[in-house]
């Protein structure tokens, strides 16, 4: 099965990268609007306990005064005092902070292990052709998108725990510098020194291939035609993010697909970093594809990327959005 039939690509890595089910984001939605409900419920009890201790203060304020008026006997004095007590407690209620949507489903052993077993399956679907050209065995090939799954995994609660605390930049990429630190090496120490060479060209170059991939089937021509205008298309964007890294001071292993780099999903501002970036390399491939692309297929490709585009920042934000605590 290929990767365009799964539509794993640039316009759905979210579903890899990330991974959250829709019936998981349906339930935390689910989880939202429930208490939302109970918000408002909790919001309509405190204008009658409010209004009923506004009557009762009245009728106690009344008491105290020489004005005739009815006597407020001892228990509906209690009854103030029941009242003012259940209305603070409602207050402090509705002002409390509420987890992430997300930090609630990972905190479920069976739902994070749902999630899991996703990662594992858009990672197998994502590195498959890098398995397969370092020829790894099926017990390497299952314990190296453990390996990937895990990480995955580590990185959600990295974001999670990135946004509730409010760290610096510099803290946050200190957390995922380490992080990518500690893939690298359990990945080395899996399939070897060269192995692992070949798993870090393949992983900084996952944005060429994928759009490569992705943008195959819009290409003109038989079968043997569009293959030959994908690899084009891939040594261009090759060739075109490794000069812009280059021209930027970036590191050749900076990853360039918004959504597989989890400081974009803890920072809104380097997202936005990052998704320039992202636009930059696509409008330098479009700028020297002439050579191999037609006019039409150039003009496809714009309007592809500009879906690619929007589908990444609708990734980020969605995945922030659930990963960060509803106090901030």
């Amino acid at each position: 099965m290929s990767m365009t039939k799964l539509k794993i690509g640039i316009a759905t890595i979210v579903v890899a990268a990330i991974a959250i089910p829709l019936g998981i984001e349906y339930r935390a939605n689910q989880r939202l609007r429930e208490e939302n409900a109970k918000f408002q419920q909790q919001l309509g009890e405190m204008g009658v306990l409010s209004a009923e201790n506004k009557r009762l203060s009245n009728l106690l304020a009344k008491a105290n005064s020489s004005a005739p008026a009815p006597v407020a006997n001892k228990d509906q004095v209690h009854e103030v005092l029941k009242l003012r007590g259940e209305v603070g407690r409602l207050k402090a209620d509705a002002n409390a902070p509420k987890p992430s949507p997300l930090s609630g489903v990972i905190g479920d052993p069976a739902m994070r292990k749902l999630i899991r077993d996703q990662q594992k399956f858009g990672m197998t679907m994502i590195y498959k052709g890098f398995t397969n050209r370092v020829n790894l065995t099926a017990e390497q090939s299952e314990k190296f998108v453990n390996l990937l799954a895990d990480d995955i995994m580590e990185n959600v609660d990295h974001v999670t725990a990135v946004l509730k605390e409010g760290k610096s930049p510099e803290e946050m990429d200190r957390v995922f510098a380490q992080q990518e630190a500690d893939l690298r090496d359990k990945v080395k120490s899996l399939i070897g020194p060269d192995g692992f060479a070949q798993y870090q060209d393949y992983t900084q170059n996952l944005g060429s291939y994928l759009t490569a991939e992705q943008f195959k089937s819009q290409l003109t021509g038989d079968p043997a035609a569009k293959e030959e205008k994908s690899k084009q298309l891939y040594q261009l964007m090759r060739e075109q993010t490794a000069a812009a890294l280059g021209e930027a001071g970036l590191a050749a292993d900076f990853q360039t697909l918004p959504i597989l780099n989890f400081r974009n999903i803890a920072s809104e501002q380097e997202a936005e970093k990052n998704l320039k970036f992202m636009e930059h390399i696509y409008d330098r491939v479009s700028a020297q594809a002439a050579g191999f692309l037609s006019s039409e297929e150039i003009q496809k490709f714009g309007e592809f990327r500009i879906k690619a585009m929007e589908a990444q920042r609708m990734s980020l934000v969605m995945n922030r959005k659930m990963m960060t605590p509803a106090s901030h």
